[in-house]
């Protein structure tokens, strides 16, 4: 599986589309992205997280994913602090999208600074957050944490469901997490209609891109993987949106950013391939019904 959790910087540009009449700015202020600003915020709230009843570091993380694999959980009863949103605006789904990353000190200056960059989204009350499984899998002792768009910092409290397979997960996070608004899930994705995804490529926070659902299939996308259904997008994503929502027209989540598949020409024997080889690339995202499979009725 190429996933798209986030190995540092790199050249990837985003370009930011406003889906007119669709998936249009907030009526308030559009909101205006400060990367550095964030990664600060990140670093200093990973760096003060309470360690105690906490999974705080990539490897803490990695473990309870594999114990939670095959778990389901049940949505917690909705609160008044931390209403269901269909998020059809850019300002309304920023608030439902948070940073999962990484972050260490560093051994030249001292200070703390980010790391690996990946993308989750509150699925239900009570700090339910969803991410593709991959994002959590790195065994590290960097420590882990979720960053909300307005920059406040949680620690993981516990891993509640995974499938490896469908490469999804779902955690809940510590502190404050409850008041967060969440998105709802969608009956299905349909082949054809709109989505956007909301997301950061790059460590390049909430970038907006839209597409087509292209198809939706059946099948492993890694050898000896479980059989699940699948969802192919063609809005751009790439490294550090793992995890991201694939939304609808009507703001509810039709899938979850996964992995990218390349499609080449065949080239000359004994050469590696090129740019000029690239036919095609695959944006393959987690399903609907594997999400609603770590859901208890």
């Amino acid at each position: 599986m190429s996933g798209c959790a986030n190995p540092g910087r790199g050249l990837l540009t985003v370009a930011l589309v406003c889906w007119a009449g669709v998936f249009s700015g907030s009526a308030t202020a559009e909101p205006v992205i400060d990367d550095e600003k964030l990664e600060r915020q990140f670093a200093r709230g990973v760096r003060q997280m309470p360690e105690k009843g906490n999974l705080t570091t990539g490897r803490q993380v990695a473990a309870a994913l594999r114990e939670a694999e095959g778990r389901k959980t049940k949505l917690p009863a909705a609160t008044a602090a931390a209403p269901v949103t269909s998020a059809t605006d850019y300002g309304t789904v920023r608030e439902s999208v948070v940073v999962i990353g990484t972050a260490e000190q560093c051994a030249e200056c001292d200070d703390w600074h980010m790391g690996v960059v990946s993308t989750g989204w509150v699925i239900g009350p009570g700090g339910l957050i969803a991410t593709s499984y991959h994002v959590l899998e790195e065994e590290t002792e960097d420590r882990l944490g979720v960053m909300t768009a307005e920059g406040k910092v949680f620690p993981v409290r516990e891993v509640v469901a995974a499938d490896r397979d469908g490469d999804a997960a779902l955690l809940r996070i510590g502190g404050a997490g409850d008041g967060l608004p969440w998105l709802p899930l969608a009956a299905q994705a349909k082949t054809g209609g709109t989505v956007r995804v909301v997301g950061h490529p790059d460590g390049r926070f909430y970038s907006l891109t839209d597409g087509l659902v292209s198809r939706v299939f059946v099948g492993p996308l890694e050898e000896g993987s479980e059989r699940k259904t699948w969802v192919t997008v063609t809005a751009d994503y790439g490294a550090g949106s793992s995890g991201a929502p694939v939304l609808d027209a009507d703001g509810e989540v039709v899938g979850m950013v996964s992995s990218t598949a390349t499609l080449l020409a065949d080239p000359e024997e004994g050469q590696d391939a090129r740019p000029e080889d690239v036919q095609m690339v695959f944006k393959d995202c987690v399903s609907v019904e594997t999400m609603r499979g770590l859901l208890e009725d």
